[in-house]
């Protein structure tokens, strides 16, 4: 379990230096293109023989070889549904982890392995791990290990194709679309994995014929990543040298498990706020469903939201004729609204931003047909990126701050990151980040009506460090916050400031900062833009 996360890093790197060294000899020979391909799958094939070594090598999973360690209930329920699909019993693990996950790994379903972590056992009921260990064997069933290691290909097929057409004119708008594919086919390996995600779910809803059940674990296990997070990040500022080792190595090997297992941090976060309350949580998961934008923060997630899942899992139980304890709301259409005009202004003036800075530093970018990267060209961009960025900066932090209660907050279905609603609102700061104090600047407000997280965002080096240093003197105390209620894969307040009762306030100028940065883009622009005249 020591240093898991730096030896994942330090292996890619061999896998990327072994590829890069190879693709540079082939280039510099001049291969043809069929070897380039071959490389690929080369590099591919050895992941997907070795990656199960590798998980046993870096992971400390306990076997299970006596039946002692798992539950009898759990074991006899594995062997039954193994006998019922006719494969093989897999072997089965244990990571002694307060982290609630599981996951499977192997090649084929006869070398499979299941392993689920004690914070799993700790946090769910004997049939809720059976969901679990059903979702885990849906895997198995499904040979989601070669799927998702033939899915891998496809994007290094296209860099490939990319980096050996790229040199020659005539094939050169063959390179580039196959880079465009490239970073595109990231996203559909992506969108793969959810999909998978998707099939073991509905899978497990049909062999233990309690899809509710499956809901209720997804639920408990994203509130309980969330709280394990936090754990870790509070044990990793102890004073004592060994604590934050501790703190450290827990929370690396959550990382870890969250590429792997059934839930990940991101996908359930806003689920820490309602708990596993059915009510609660539901009137959470409600913005996930009908939100653009939640799709949009969901495309670089390797997991469903996990409102979505619990939606697909209420249809299990509909047509099942079941009870759905999580109740979502009957219209569930996504209202589009403004959110064509709010993708662009939220992507504009980030793309012209990194156009100026590519054509600042390289004329590689200037060789593309139809590019004008003269200077004149790349001073009026700088003007117009200052101009888009201030509309921007305005959009995400207009209106006028209103009272409102954290409980009517979370039912505003229309907000998200780029959407804000100015509010005002009063409360207790009960801890940082989600209840458990977690060692950062973001706080959780709560008021008579919920909880909510406090962002503290700033576009100044060190000054969330800053914050963070000083937000005990706040924890416990009522308060006033003014800001802009947003959503992200969780719901939060972008604080403006923070009033306390002695009247002592704190202030947070990203706005103001960004404003100028702005202002500073268009004021240099223009005499650069003079002189080229």
């Amino acid at each position: 379990m020591k240093f898991i996360a730096r030896s994942l890093l330090i292996l890619f790197a061999l896998y990327g230096l072994v590829f890069a060294i190879g693709d540079a000899i082939l280039s510099h020979q001049h291969a043809p293109l069929w070897i380039a391909v071959v490389l690929a799958v080369g590099i591919i094939g050895l992941q997907y023989l070795i990656a199960p070594w590798l998980i046993e090598w870096l992971m400390t999973i306990v076997w299970d070889k006596d039946d002692l360690l798992l539950p009898a209930v759990n074991h006899e329920f594995v062997r039954q549904l193994c006998a019922s699909r006719g494969i093989p019993v897999p072997r089965l693990g244990i990571i002694y982890s307060g982290t609630p996950n599981a996951f499977s790994f192997g090649r084929t379903p006869r070398d499979a392995r299941v392993v689920i972590t004690k914070g799993l056992l700790d946090v769910l009921t004997p049939e809720e791990v059976n969901a679990v260990l059903a979702h885990e064997i849906g895997h198995v069933e499904h040979w989601d290990f070669a799927v998702m290691a033939i899915a891998a290909l496809a994007p290094l097929l296209l860099y490939q194709i990319y980096v050996f057409t790229r040199s020659n004119n005539n094939t050169r708008a063959v390179a580039y679309t196959a880079y465009l594919c490239y970073l595109v086919s990231q996203y559909v390996v992506l969108l793969l994995n959810r999909t998978r995600e998707y099939m073991a779910d509905h899978y497990a809803a049909h062999v233990t014929g309690a899809p509710s059940v499956l809901s209720s674990a997804l639920i408990k296990i994203a509130c309980g990543l969330v709280r394990a997070q936090g754990e870790y990040e509070e044990k990793a500022t102890l004073k004592s040298r060994d604590g934050q080792k501790a703190g450290r190595r827990d929370q690396r090997l959550a990382g870890a498990l969250a590429v792997m297992g059934i839930s990940n941090v991101q996908s359930g976060a806003s689920l820490a706020l309602g708990g596993a309350n059915p009510a609660d949580a539901a009137m959470v998961m409600r913005w996930d469903l009908v939100n653009p934008w939640a799709r949009v923060y969901e495309m670089s997630s390797t997991h469903p939201l996990t409102a979505l899942r619990v939606r697909a899992l209420n249809e299990d139980a509909a047509a099942m004729q079941q009870a759905t304890p999580y109740s979502l709301p009957i219209d569930q259409r996504i209202e589009w609204g403004h959110f064509p005009f709010e993708v662009l202004l939220w992507a504009v003036p980030v793309l012209c931003a990194w156009a100026v800075f590519l054509m600042g530093i390289s004329d590689r970018w200037t060789s593309l047909p139809g590019t004008d990267a003269s200077p004149e060209f790349i001073a009026k961009l700088l003007i117009f990126t200052g101009l888009a960025w201030m509309l921007r900066t305005w959009y995400r932090y207009r209106g006028e701050f209103e009272n409102a209660t954290i409980g009517t907050l979370i039912q505003d279905l229309e907000v998200s990151q780029m959407r804000p609603r100015a509010v005002r609102v009063a409360g207790e700061i009960v801890g940082r980040g989600v209840p458990g104090a977690f060692w950062s600047p973001d706080l959780v407000l709560r008021d008579a009506t919920g909880m909510l997280f406090i962002l503290y965002r700033q576009s100044i080096p060190f000054a969330r460090l800053l914050f963070a240093l000083g937000a005990d003197d706040v924890i416990g105390q009522q308060v006033t916050i003014e800001g802009w209620f947003r959503r992200g894969l969780r719901p939060y307040i972008e604080m403006s400031t923070l009033t306390t009762d002695q009247g002592q306030t704190r202030r947070a100028w990203s706005r103001w900062v960004q404003y100028l940065l702005a202002a500073a883009a268009v004021v240099g622009g223009y005499p650069w833009l003079a002189a080229q005249r």
